[in-house]
């Protein structure tokens, strides 16, 4: 706990000393074209009390959605990345390998976490192309950072397929007024190294024999994603405006106890629109359809997202709303659920931004509220 404590004070105070203006901007970071040793830091800090839990008594939590993308670019186009996470989550965070803790009743905190490698890779990175070795996320639907609200990544989290180990290459196209594009083809297992674990809360080494899908100690799982970004003005507008797309499909191969391999394929856009100097919007949508959820024959579930997100001067607002649609022979696995969250926030200065939010799940067939307050801090080095 002390130990822990003394991580998350050090993460803090590297934050607000190398605090970036850009503390709302989405989260795709790309630092590879720096020189020598640089980093991105984000850290929140988050505070919710239930305020309706099915069967349970009401609770509370304190969590962390925590990171650090830190790379060192050690020639003129080889460098190396990793992305560390220090977090916690609703209900007490997906701690096991795909599998999340069941609400409890009990209050969660920060001794809860861990401390995981989410990626570390060798990148190889042009104008043209890039190629990376090592463990990553597949790229299908967006980064859950660009969803708009303070609980707006959480949803998108929870589906997203995270920590492969393998191989991919980005083919990139500047369009010019058509805008630059990318495709992005990986082949990737689930990792089963030494940094399938945790430090802190050990979720424990994975391993082949756990099954699940992708985790084959193979690369007979792979995806590939289209994606491009498309900026425009009006005429009489001096304000930018720009539409993000992303088309994506992964294949991830049966584990030893699946029934069939995993397949997704989504659809996902977002517009940005600055309508004046203070005042800015976007909307987004995504669609992910996953077929033979977890590897099972008889169990298909597509989640619709769609989220709006403004900014003015130092406020913020966002908000999301989830729809999940199961199909599924298993009666107790057929029921469909919805996520609505929203949030509004204020920018403080030095490195410092308050949330406060809402969020109501339902889930499996059962309902939850709750309310909280985040704390985030973002830098760049």
């Amino acid at each position: 706990m002390k130990t822990l404590i003394k991580v998350l004070t050090i993460i803090i105070i590297l934050t607000t000393n190398a605090y970036s203006e850009d503390n709302h901007k989405d989260h795709d970071h790309d630092n590879h074209d720096k020189d020598g040793f640089y980093g991105h830091l984000d850290v929140a800090i988050f505070a919710d009390s239930m305020t309706k839990v099915a069967n349970d008594g009401k609770y509370n939590e304190i969590y962390s959605h925590t990171h650090a993308e830190i790379g060192n670019r050690f020639s003129e186009n080889f460098s190396i990345n990793s992305n560390i996470k220090l977090e916690g989550g609703p209900d007490g965070n997906s701690h096991a390998h795909g599998g999340a803790l069941t609400p409890d009743g009990d209050d969660h905190g920060i001794n809860d976490h861990m401390l995981i490698f989410e990626e570390l890779t060798l990148n190889y990175d042009t104008k043209k192309f890039s190629g990376y070795l090592g463990k990553f996320n597949p790229a299908v639907g967006l980064d859950y950072h660009n969803f708009p609200g303070m609980y707006g990544y959480q949803a998108i989290e929870e589906y997203g397929i995270k920590e492969r180990v393998g191989l991919g290459g980005i083919i990139k196209k500047n369009a010019g007024s058509f805008g630059t594009h990318e495709l992005n083809i990986t082949s990737f297992a689930a990792d089963t190294s030494g940094l399938s674990d945790s430090i802190f809360f050990e979720r424990g080494h994975n391993s082949k024999q756990d099954s699940g899908v992708s985790n084959t100690e193979n690369l007979s799982s792979y995806s590939a994603s289209l994606s491009g970004s498309y900026p425009f003005s009006f005429k009489d507008n001096s304000f930018s405006k720009e539409l993000i797309y992303r088309i994506g499909y992964a294949d991830q191969a049966a584990g030893v106890s699946d029934a069939t391999d995993n397949t997704r394929y989504s659809a996902s856009l977002i517009y940005k629109n600055k309508i004046s100097k203070d005042l800015s919007s976007k909307f987004i949508f995504e669609r992910m359809q996953i077929d033979n959820l977890a590897g099972e024959d008889a169990h298909d579930r597509s989640h619709t997202t769609g989220g709006l997100g403004l900014e003015y001067q130092k406020w913020n607002f966002g908000t999301t709303y989830t729809y999940t649609d199961n199909d599924a022979d298993e009666a107790d696995e057929s029921f469909n659920g919805s996520i609505f969250q929203s949030s509004v926030g204020y920018y403080l200065g030095s490195g410092v931004g308050l949330d406060f939010g809402y969020k109501s799940q339902d889930k499996d067939n059962k309902t939850t509220e709750r309310i909280g307050v985040g704390i985030k801090f973002s830098s760049e080095f």
